[in-house]
Parts: C-alpha cells; sequence; structure tokens
C-alpha cells in the first residue's frame, strides 16, 4: 500500500511549484520500488501541471532521503526539532 500527495493550488507568485506533502508506503511493502514509482508519477503529474519546481520534507533519520537524492533531488537544510512523531518527540527535519 502507498499514497502520496502534491499541493494543487500555489501562492499568486509561485505559480511554477508544488510541494510533495506525503509520500507513504507501509513498511512490509518497503524496498519494492513502489516509492520509486509514485515520486516519478508525482514528478510527471507536476511537469503536466507546469510546475517546474517541487519541494518536500521528511524526517532526518527516515531512509526515504537516500530515495529522494537518488531520484537527484537536493537537499537545502536541515531544521533541528521540526516536526514531532507520533509519540510526541521533536524530530530533525531534511528538505529537499
Amino acid at each position: 500500500m502507498a499514497a502520496s500527495a502534491l499541493t494543487s493550488t500555489p501562492p499568486e507568485n509561485q505559480p511554477h511549484r508544488a510541494e510533495v506533502q506525503k509520500l507513504l508506503v507501509h513498511p512490509t511493502s518497503r524496498r519494492a520500488g513502489l516509492g520509486r514509482a509514485l515520486m516519478l508519477q508525482a514528478e510527471a503529474a507536476a511537469r503536466e501541471a507546469g510546475r517546474t519546481l517541487l519541494t518536500l520534507d521528511t524526517r532526518a533519520e527516515d531512509a526515504a532521503s537516500g530515495l529522494y537524492r537518488s531520484l537527484g533531488w537536493h537537499e537545502v537544510g536541515c531544521v533541528p526539532g521540526y516536526a514531532l512523531d507520533g509519540s510526541g518527540t521533536p524530530r530533525d527535519t531534511l528538505f529537499f
């Protein structure tokens, strides 16, 4: 099982960009190419919509950052304690 989402209505001064809000692959289905396939589809949908810049964020310790890098995404920074995990613990977040 997997899911992804793109923002659909950008601010007036940013019609060229979109944000990948979530990309989730169930732990038992990981390492089977589903995340890569979802990202490639999200990128294609963005191109079709005229979006030339995509952004996303992910927890710093998650393996997803390797996927994004392998697809040519560029890490632009890390914010310590940016988001809380399921137990309420602050976690560092990478931005791409």
